[in-house]
């Protein structure tokens, strides 16, 4: 089996929870954030991932996204849409949601998600889990009777998070109690988003959304997801950071190489330097303190890419990672009237390290990432990691790590397809 995972990547048993309609309202107002909306997205994916896959049959579980900010804005991902008929189509369908940034209209979010994903839409003998994501503030000019308005249908079960915002406010505990129809189980409480894609956290909602699941296994051979088009039709700025500290090694070193060159090779980059679509890649190496080597900025050159990977040297030094993070949000990323990332682009850090680094200043490294609504994913090898410094880094989202036995597995079609999946 461990072979077949390998090749395949595609044989793992899975939970069925029968027939379950899921929606998720997920807020995209201004005080939420793009990193913190970015978290979002991912707590609606890793949920989903842990359910089984989804199928067009009376008794597969089927999802729906509502995102949302001021009146009007409301989008969404149907519950019978033709098209959302696997995991890859929904993951694609979910991080192509565009962060709003507006105001905060959530009552009326949640009547339109009544209106048009639940109402028409429930199927016999399927349950209905709403699962709203706010800080529990909303517009006065909104109607707040429409805060009850899931709780008319008893075939429907609301369950509230409230997540305090990126200005640290804390959340409104009386809306959330409305929202979940004055059911206090219904209600969970956290300070941070990070907080929602933690393991813990994602086991919790899997066990509330499907108490009592059927494990199934395939049979072989097996049948791969949909393929997604890489980082379809919207910005995203890829910066690696690679750890050139002694514990690499050479051999890592140039599978690192190659593991860059072939991201750039495989993704759609943005056509000249005008481009505000597709992707832009940028490479730093780093060592001890304030010992950087950038093998290229921010580019969609090709050529640029190619000839940096080639003749960038390996450090064999030891490691700072949170001087590494500072300098490149300060000149790599770029300020002010000298900023270089692209308006509306997620900016995507892409760590390389096993976590032991010197640590003394990535707090306010990783604070500064959170200013700057930055994304970020480890690749990490080998039995020998800090655990807590590659959670760190990634702001405690688990399934933003990848792991392998060594860097040459990151080469291999499962780990490198899910991987570009994952950035995209």
């Amino acid at each position: 089996m461990t072979y077949i995972r390998e090749t395949c990547g595609c044989c793992d048993c899975e939970k069925h929870c029968g027939a379950l309609d899921i929606v998720f309202i997920i807020d995209s107002s201004e005080s939420v954030g793009l990193t913190n909306f970015t978290l979002e997205k991912n707590f609606v994916i890793n949920t989903i991932n842990r359910l089984g896959s989804m199928a067009p049959d009376p008794t597969s579980p089927t999802v729906g996204v509502v995102q949302y900010s001021h009146n009007g804005t409301f989008e969404t991902i149907r519950l019978d849409d033709a098209n959302i008929n696997s995991m890859s189509a929904f993951k694609a369908a979910v991080k192509n949601l565009q962060w709003i940034a507006g105001g905060t209209f959530t009552p009326s979010a949640l009547k339109f998600a009544y209106d048009n994903l639940i109402r028409d839409s429930k199927r016999a003998r399927a349950q209905v889990s709403v699962i709203v994501v706010t800080d529990g503030r909303f517009d006065p000019r909104d109607d707040d009777t429409q805060l009850r308005y899931l709780c008319d249908d008893p075939n429907v079960v609301v369950n509230a998070i409230g997540v305090g915002d990126m200005f640290d406010k804390s959340h409104d505990s009386e809306t959330l109690l409305s929202i979940a129809c004055n059911d206090k189980n219904r209600i969970t409480e956290m300070k941070r988003y990070t907080d929602l894609v933690a393991e813990n956290f994602i086991e919790k909602m899997e066990t509330v959304l499907c108490p009592d699941p059927v494990i199934k296994c395939p049979d072989l051979p097996c049948k791969a997801e949909q393929y997604v088009a890489p980082c379809v039709g919207r910005p995203v700025d890829l910066v690696f950071l690679l750890d050139g500290s002694e514990r690499l090694g050479m051999d890592n070193f140039q599978h690192i190489r190659e593991f860059v060159q072939k991201v750039a090779d495989r993704l759609v980059l943005a056509k000249n330097k005008n481009d505000q679509m597709w992707s832009r890649l940028a490479l730093i190496e780093f060592g001890k303190e304030n010992e950087l080597r950038v093998a290229f900025n921010l580019t969609h050159n090709r050529d640029v890419v190619a000839a940096g990977i080639t003749t960038l040297p390996y450090l064999d030094s030891s490691s700072a990672v949170g001087t590494a993070i500072t300098y490149t949000i300060d000149h790599i990323l770029g300020k002010g009237r000298s900023r270089k990332t692209r308006r509306g682009a997620e900016i995507s850090f892409v760590f390389i390290t096993d976590g032991i680094t010197d640590s003394s200043s990535l707090d306010e490294a990783v604070s500064a990432m959170r200013r700057e609504q930055i994304i970020s994913t480890v690749i990490a090898t080998g039995s020998d990691v800090d655990n807590d410094i590659l959670h760190k880094l990634v702001m405690n989202d688990q399934e933003a790590i990848f792991k392998g036995e060594k860097l040459s597995d990151m080469l291999q079609p499962s780990l490198f397809d899910r991987f570009i999946q994952w950035v995209c």
